[in-house]
């Protein structure tokens, strides 16, 4: 990225993501859940969710901003403790 205040090449702030995949093979639930920890190119910290439906049904997602990395490792690792406690398993 170019600072046009000075016309020096930054590092993007962009690190690696953490995504975390979880599945539950019961037949009437038979659903993928997603979490991904990503840094958008402003360098704010987001969580996103996304599913699949039930069979014959539509999936969703959900996006949030979080205040910074901690934050967002804390809400995933919630979200893990929560799927898992449901039934699904880490893929």
């Amino acid at each position: 990225m170019i600072d046009s205040a000075d016309n020096v090449t930054h590092m993007l702030p962009v690190t690696g993501p953490l995504r975390l995949n979880f599945f539950t093979d019961q037949p009437e639930l038979a659903r993928l859940f997603v979490a991904d920890l990503t840094q958008d190119l402003l360098g704010d910290w987001i969580v996103t969710q996304y599913w699949t439906g039930k069979p014959q049904a539509r999936g969703g997602g959900r996006v949030t901003v979080v205040n910074d990395q901690d934050a967002g490792f804390q809400m995933i690792r919630k979200i893990a403790a929560k799927k898992e406690k449901g039934g699904y398993r880490l893929v």
